[in-house]
């Protein structure tokens, strides 16, 4: 992309996007602090096959566009609007290409017709919009949970406007299986890892490299294992070979599209089907990139938030499958379908790195919880 990329910005006040937080609080591993400015912090990320820096400002969201990938389709045929399609094609388009499951919205019909940006604005604009949730009301959201229980209103305070990310499930679904025992910078780093070994690379910036995440097939390969214990994966090149192999199975991007259709439990159940996936990581994938709002992920920091709501787990040292259950059930009786939400917004309130001034590496690789044991959870030390 020439010449230095443009600032666009859409509505967005700052008390509906908390920014930092939504981006940096676990949910997503590939954005970074990018500057610090008197027009506020950017931050450096990819999602969409487009590398971003977003910051914003009371008022606006706003984005730069580093450089991307044209929209993946079956077959990439020109999508101009001068461009004659069969009527298969057309037909074709009219449904959906199943590269929207990964991306989230349908393939732009048209070129942008000035600057140096490969689509019309309104493209990058749903794509945030759909990334950020940004048609969700927010400030009724907290309002509702504050009324839920007093435990919200009490630690949610200073975590206003933390936005439930919507994301690719294919990268979703490998990132948390490299989360598993992990603190967030080591996750981020496996995470490029996989990008950089099997993604395409999107473009340079400030002389640092940046890929899209790669499909399931690229990462299906029985040598896949072999190439990432090389890459210090460890147990999880295993899980993500063989997950990424039964994923083909079981049909790829349509199989996630059905996950989507499913009902929660439905969809939970279905997921836990793939080699290393446990409860946690499941719930991750529904409430982060399947649209199950009402998904708990119950790791350390939720089953201590939970002790708030079900005092008997102050005596627990270990917790069953059948607590699991219950503490997500407990969450869900209490805050309504999008419980998942509001339990991300105490989490993150939860989150050492967010209230104290410390080593977020350091926090993270002594409190978090491995999903490969998701009957027993060690206690949080004090």
């Amino acid at each position: 992309m020439a010449g230095t990329p443009s600032w666009y910005k859409i509505p967005c006040a700052d008390r509906i996007l908390q920014l930092k937080t939504t981006l940096t609080g676990g949910q997503s591993f590939r954005w970074k602090p990018q500057a610090s400015s008197q027009d506020g912090e950017e931050f450096i990320g990819v999602f969409a096959n487009i590398v971003w820096i977003l910051k914003q400002s009371k008022s606006h969201l706003l984005y730069r566009i580093i450089g991307e990938l044209p929209y993946p389709n079956l077959t990439d045929r020109d999508v101009s609007s001068s461009t004659k399609l069969p009527k298969s094609e057309k037909s074709s388009r009219k449904s959906g290409n199943l590269v929207s499951i990964r991306l989230k919205v349908n393939e732009p019909k048209e070129y942008s017709r000035a600057g140096n940006l490969l689509y019309p604005l309104s493209y990058y604009e749903q794509l945030l919009r759909i990334y950020f949730r940004l048609d969700v009301d927010l400030d009724r959201c907290y309002q509702q949970w504050i009324k839920c229980h007093a435990h919200f209103e009490n630690s949610a305070g200073q975590f206003y406007a933390v936005r439930q990310l919507n994301q690719d499930p294919v990268e979703n679904l490998f990132s948390f299986i490299c989360s598993q025992n992990n603190n967030i910078s080591r996750i981020s780093g496996l995470v490029e890892k996989i990008c950089t070994h099997y993604g395409i690379k999107i473009c340079d910036y400030q002389g640092t490299p940046y890929y899209n995440f790669p499909d399931a097939e690229s990462l299906a390969s029985p040598e896949v294992e072999r190439h990432l214990r090389e890459l210090s994966f460890g147990y999880r090149a295993k899980y993500i070979q063989k997950s990424a192999e039964e994923i083909l199975a079981k049909g790829n991007l349509e199989w996630f599209r059905k996950l989507q259709q499913l009902d929660y439990k439905e969809a939970h159940k279905e997921l836990l089907t793939l080699t290393g996936i446990g409860p946690k990581v499941a719930d991750c994938i529904c409430l982060m990139s399947l649209n199950h709002l009402q998904a708990i992920p119950v790791d350390t920091h939720v089953f201590q938030i939970a002790r708030n709501y079900l005092p008997h787990l102050g005596k627990v040292k270990t917790i069953s499958g059948r607590m699991y259950g219950e503490i997500g059930d407990k969450f869900r009786e209490i805050y309504g379908p999008m419980a998942g939400w509001a339990q991300t917004v105490l989490f993150c309130a939860d989150l050492r790195q967010f209230k104290e001034n410390v080593d977020v590496g350091k926090t993270q690789a002594s409190e978090e919880v491995s999903d490969d044991q998701p009957k027993a959870f060690k206690r949080k030390k004090r």
